[in-house]
């Protein structure tokens, strides 16, 4: 997950940045152009600008979805002795999306910020990026980006309320994403199973060859 999500980050960057500048009719540029103009201004880190809480999100995330889906699938399991029907399966990766995505938003909000700062202005970014102490007032040197620092002013200046803005068009698209994603899974992973054992049936025990 974290390799991936490395390998395909500027790519991600760039759609958002994309997005912002679509929105504020500044239409004229193309996905390449902005790619290769955070490559000018700010070298490969420039390209990278966010990744770390997306990084970090990846375990709670993926760990939060997949405990949660199998510990729904084992109570179904348990309290009706069978299978967990399509239906409830999709119920299961329902729950398991709306806590993930929840319970990681605020490191979302914060990767959103992180990419989109320089693109749009506003408190917040102009926190972020305001210009260190320098011995020559004239001179302006805008101050790193870090994860730490923007989580730190989102909160300062929106409260908890900040960290979780937007959250609830996460509560429409996450269920529903995660009861396919999960129910395709299980599915694909049935008919492997099936498909192993077909090709490899049970070989016989030591006793049975004996008999």
């Amino acid at each position: 997950g974290g390799i991936s999500v490395t390998l395909t980050y500027p790519l991600d960057l760039t759609r958002a940045q994309l997005a912002v500048l679509l929105k504020q009719k500044n239409g004229n540029l193309s996905f390449w152009e902005v790619l290769t103009s955070n490559y000018k201004k700010r070298g490969i880190p420039g390209l990278f600008r966010g990744v770390t809480p997306s990084l970090i999100g990846i375990l709670p995330y993926s760990g939060i979805a997949f405990g949660i889906n199998d510990q729904a699938k084992r109570r179904i399991r348990n309290a009706r002795h069978r299978e967990p029907t399509t239906v409830e399966k999709m119920a299961c990766g329902g729950i398991a999306g709306l806590f993930a995505q929840t319970l990681t938003y605020p490191l979302e909000v914060t990767r959103r910020r992180m990419q989109t700062l320089g693109v749009v202005s506003g408190p917040i970014a102009e926190n972020v990026l305001k210009t260190k102490g320098s011995a020559d007032p004239h001179v302006t040197q805008k101050a790193p980006v870090s994860m730490v620092r923007t989580l730190g002013i989102l909160y300062g200046e929106q409260g908890v309320r900040g960290l979780f803005k937007g959250v609830s068009m996460n509560w429409i698209k996450g269920p529903i994403a995660f009861s396919i994603s999960f129910t395709v899974y299980d599915i694909v992973k049935g008919w492997m199973h099936d498909e192993t054992k077909s090709y490899f049936p049970p070989s016989k025990t030591r006793d049975e060859d004996i008999l």
